[in-house]
């Protein structure tokens, strides 16, 4: 009896010192934190392997909480990172007026914070004199820029177009990408813009908008969304009507890629790379951390597609 005790204690004895080594090693490793929107855009499911994968080659502990489309919730997540004491937190907005609460919560926390692709309201920041480490985005007027050339390249110079966006008003990113849409096409009169309703970054519900916009305003010849779910729903209404007249102009993911080879409905659109710029904002962290200096901003630019490489490019989509 006595024999089985002693080994009952040894054996106690012996996980207690394994559970504290491993509580050691857990220590021991950087953690990085990372806050994304939802995983119902494949875009998020993209990045989140990105991260997962690169912040693993750069010796990091990935955390990513998912605050599905939640402002609210996206600031509780960020305060949990908080408690737990993270090494730095990579935070793609839900929205960018109220993210800027999350970047207060990580700058009186000292916890160094890192945007990535929806970034916080630049005024609120400065408003508040928040500190953001790095921004790394896609160039998001540039992506508007490249698609409004590309529709005034296809209407011709004096062209006829109406004009109606799928958009995401509360985004600064998309009201960006809205902004150098519009200046690429200032150069025509011939080009009206007549509505504006927000598709809320969801498929089910950009079809909803812009079935209405279409039926509210039945002179539009043009359709542009903003974000990649809004092409789909948007997609979906032209067919549903039946308005062959209307084109759609977009930022797509891969399908939407599919669509502009198709060239029906879907003539061109700008590509993004998520992985990428998750893979670019986990190496600038681990410099960060090292010591080094980083650049305020990285704008990654995307990739125009229309009709001649959408084939070729498809591969390079998420």
């Amino acid at each position: 009896m006595k024999k089985l005790v002693k080994n009952s204690v040894l054996a106690a004895f012996g996980v207690s010192l394994a559970l504290s080594a491993a509580a050691v090693h857990a220590q021991d490793k950087t953690v990085l934190g990372v806050a994304l929107p939802n995983l119902t855009n494949p875009y998020y499911v993209a990045m989140k392997k990105s991260f997962e994968e690169n912040g693993a080659k750069q010796g990091f502990e990935v955390r990513v909480l998912i605050a599905d489309n939640d402002d609210a919730k996206q600031l509780s997540q960020v305060q949990t990172m908080v408690q737990q004491g993270v090494n730095a937190v990579a935070l793609n907005c839900v929205s960018s007026g109220p993210c800027v609460a999350s970047v207060s919560e990580l700058n009186q926390a000292n916890i160094p914070v890192f945007t990535i692709n929806l970034l916080p309201d630049p005024e609120g920041l400065k408003a508040e004199n928040l500190k953001v480490e790095q921004a790394v985005q896609t160039d998001q007027k540039a992506g508007g820029t490249f698609i409004g050339q590309q529709l005034l390249k296809d209407i011709g110079a004096e062209g006829k177009a109406v004009i109606g966006i799928v958009g995401e008003p509360t985004s600064v990113s998309a009201n960006t990408r809205d902004e150098g849409f519009k200046e690429a096409l200032a150069s025509n009169p011939n080009v009206k813009f007549v509505a504006l309703v927000n598709g809320k970054v969801e498929e089910t519900t950009s079809l909803k908008v812009t079935t209405e916009m279409l039926q509210g305003n039945p002179d539009i010849t043009v359709v542009y969304s903003d974000t990649e779910p809004a092409a789909l729903g948007a997609i979906a209404a032209i067919e549903q009507l039946g308005r062959s007249d209307v084109t759609l102009y977009a930022f797509v993911d891969k399908l939407g890629v599919k669509h502009i080879e198709d060239n029906s409905i879907l003539k061109a659109g700008a590509i993004q790379e998520p992985a990428r710029l998750a893979q670019i904002q986990v190496e600038n962290i681990k410099k960060f951390l090292d010591g080094e200096t980083l650049e305020p901003v990285i704008d990654s630019p995307p990739l125009l597609v229309n009709k001649d490489n959408a084939g070729e490019t498809i591969d390079k989509a998420y």
